[in-house]
């Protein structure tokens, strides 16, 4: 990894900013609504952002009650930046926010082998209410 990289756990980036991220990573996220993106943020107690200087290259977003149960909602690393550790150091850092919190995402398509690669379990007992259109 880089050494010009840096991780935080307090520094939550502007919409346009993750709008573009997600755009280029590629994530399927709503990044024409930029009100949908800042409340998604607002409502999320776990991000975790990854920078090269001041330009964003990934991004961990997700939820916590910090003592039992994690729900990563979104990884997101710019593509220039995939396969060189951005990915693997957000989601440590996730896991190091408590000792015994148990986390869980659903993975996209393009990333299902990616997880476990890094030692994620397969979950085959989930169920899913879908979003609405």
């Amino acid at each position: 990894m880089s050494d010009d990289l840096t991780f935080h756990l307090d520094r939550r980036p502007e919409v346009e900013t993750i709008r573009a991220l997600y755009a280029a990573s590629p994530l399927r996220r709503p990044i024409q609504d930029s009100d949908r993106i800042r409340r998604m943020y607002e409502g999320s107690n776990v991000v975790i952002s990854a920078y090269q200087g001041d330009r964003l290259v990934g991004l961990l977003r997700g939820w916590t009650d910090f003592v039992f149960d994690g729900y990563v909602c979104d990884l997101a690393v710019h593509p220039a930046f995939q396969k060189v550790g951005v990915g693997r150091r957000l989601l440590e850092l996730a896991h190091e926010l408590g000792e015994g919190i148990q986390w869980v995402l659903l993975a996209s398509p393009i990333a299902k082998d990616y997880y476990a690669h890094l030692g994620w379990q397969w979950v085959d007992a989930g169920w899913k209410l879908p979003r609405a259109p």
